[in-house]
């Protein structure tokens, strides 16, 4: 019996040495990831709040280089290769150090991703790129520091940086034509190809404008495949209509219309009127 006191005893005190106070942490962890194009892009950071405190100048020296956000490195991982502000980045995980200053910002891809906060000095050797960008005041006060992304598109994005009044923007571009044309290739090659498939090659080639007599070919197919789609018939509208095709388009338009009432869908109604309106004023 005394035995199985003393091993109680004896975990429990092992459960006491390895007990730990926890409380919130003052610049919890953070991580955001986005899809551009085919690829991703991943940050993981912390993020420091303002508290009262003036932030840039005071909080955050100006013109020294900056974690970028607070405790270890802030890094940000690309899985593809990637455009950083015109620079060409290979895949790979990063640490984000920033230099801010009021009339422009550099902000550094750093390869050594182990150091605690940001070096004293940077080595040259470990710098992948440089992005200068300039510095956007916003009338919405940021309390906590955030990275994120917005103005997105099919391959391109800007990478943003924000707190109290400051918004800086780096242009981020994943190059995914190539990756988008071999699967248009590969998926349209095969006899199981659906007029979805169609319709999606027709969107590509039309929001990119890379050529809209091909997406009206692709349209008509799909259409031809998939009769009766109501979004389908939209594209086809608008593609025609970038063609030069305006008696064409209002007719397909129209069809669409009429079948996106049928299936009670307001806001293919409404977008269909609003085509019909603006190629009539022409």
């Amino acid at each position: 019996m005394k035995r199985i006191y003393l091993s109680v005893f004896l975990v429990g005190a092992i459960d006491f040495g390895n007990a730990q106070v926890k409380t919130p942490q003052p610049s919890p962890s953070a991580s955001v990831k986005q899809t551009i194009g085919l690829s991703e892009v991943t940050v993981e950071y912390s993020r420091p709040s303002a508290n009262a405190r003036k932030v840039f100048g005071n909080l955050v020296p100006m013109n020294q280089v900056w974690r970028t956000g607070a405790n270890g490195s802030t890094d940000i991982t690309f899985k593809n290769e990637a455009s950083f502000n015109g620079i060409t980045v290979p895949a790979g995980k990063y640490a984000l150090y920033s230099i801010p200053s009021m009339e422009e910002w550099e902000v550094i891809l750093y390869k050594d991703t182990e150091q605690w906060g940001a070096p004293k000095d940077l080595d040259n050797a470990m710098v992948i790129a440089r992005a200068k960008v300039k510095p956007e005041n916003s009338p919405l006060f940021v309390e906590s520091f955030e990275i994120g992304f917005q103005d997105i598109q099919h391959d391109k994005a800007n990478l943003t940086i924000k707190w109290e009044n400051t918004v800086v923007k780096v242009p981020l571009v994943m190059d995914s034509k190539k990756q988008v044309l071999e699967s248009i290739t590969k998926t349209l090659g095969s006899k199981d190809a659906k007029g979805s498939d169609y319709n999606q090659a027709a969107s590509y080639y039309f929001e990119t404008g890379m050529d809209n007599k091909k997406a009206l070919e692709y349209a008509k197919k799909a259409n031809q495949l998939q009769p009766d789609v109501f979004y389908m018939l939209k594209l086809q509208s608008e593609i025609e209509a970038v063609n030069g095709m305006k008696k064409e388009a209002i007719a397909t338009a129209k069809k669409s219309m009429d079948l996106a009432q049928k299936a009670s869908n307001a806001d293919y109604v409404k977008m269909n009127a609003d085509n019909i309106a603006k190629w009539n004023k022409k």
